[in-house]
């Protein structure tokens, strides 16, 4: 299959077969493949924002003053749209194609490998629109205790956001899932790769991005234009420029990292 052929599988119905069956496997196990995940980023912000907020000045941010917990709940928001997607996509992805063999018996029948890729990359970024949601209903419970100043109407396009963005993530993970030698290799992508971006992407802390190569990543980093996109909207209800860099960061991504990732896999599971 051609490139452009890679990329418009994500509207074959294949690809949303895919997805479907990762779905019901979800859905039988959710109790436990949800709450635990979810929990992280809600630990994170309770320990950071909460904890921090009362030792750290309020500061600007578009022309206001906020809080340091109301900051971080929109650098939670951008932490939970990569990790979820990004992990989904390095650890299940990889169960189902090596131990479980489930894309062999998926290969089988008249799928074919970009629908195998294109339903991972779907069900990351959906795994992350769920998990969203869960911070996305704490950090309203916490804006009605007014420990943060968000606008919680606004809250409701962050799964939305997070989808966007979490389709790149997943994509650009399922890279490292075709040619990592065994599972416990997985290390390198999330401590080398994983952990840094997500640190050092207005999640935390802000970054001053003097440097023009700096800034020049920043400006392709689809989990700053996240944080900032979320920020600009729970705070001001407006994303600002960030909304189309999100998109267009996004989409930089996605695409070369689909194309990558259906070459890889193909090599890895079909051996072409």
């Amino acid at each position: 299959m051609s490139g452009i052929g890679s990329l418009t599988a994500v509207a074959d119905w294949r690809s949303w077969a895919v997805f479907r069956r990762n779905a019901l496997v979800f859905l039988r196990n959710w109790r436990t493949a949800i709450i635990p995940p979810a929990m992280e980023p809600v630990i994170f912000f309770v320990a950071f924002g909460v904890g921090f907020s009362g030792f750290i000045e309020d500061f600007p941010y578009r022309g206001i003053d906020i809080n340091y917990a109301t900051y971080v709940a929109a650098g939670l928001i951008a932490y939970t749209g990569f990790g979820t997607p990004y992990y989904e996509a390095l650890y299940s992805a990889y169960v189902r194609m090596f131990y479980q063999k489930t894309w062999d018996g998926i290969l089988a029948t008249q799928v074919e490998l970009p629908s195998v890729v294109w339903g991972e990359i779907l069900w990351g970024a959906v795994r992350g629109m769920v998990n969203i949601s869960i911070v996305s209903f704490v950090i309203a419970l916490f804006g009605f205790a007014g420990l943060v100043d968000v606008k919680p109407q606004f809250l409701v396009f962050m799964p939305l956001l997070g989808f966007i963005a979490g389709c790149s993530f997943a994509a650009f993970a399922l890279i490292f899932t075709a040619i990592v030698p065994a599972i416990d290799h997985m290390n390198y992508p999330v401590f080398l790769i994983g952990w840094p971006l997500s640190l050092v992407s207005n999640t935390f802390f802000p970054i001053d991005a003097q440097s023009p190569a700096l800034a020049a990543l920043m400006q392709i980093n689809p989990i700053y234009h996240l944080a900032e996109s979320a920020r600009g909207l729970m705070v001001l209800g407006d994303p600002g420029p960030h909304l189309l860099g999100l998109l267009g960061s996004s989409a930089l991504v996605l695409v070369p990292s689909t194309l990558l990732a259906v070459r890889l896999t193909r090599r890895r599971v079909l051996g072409d």
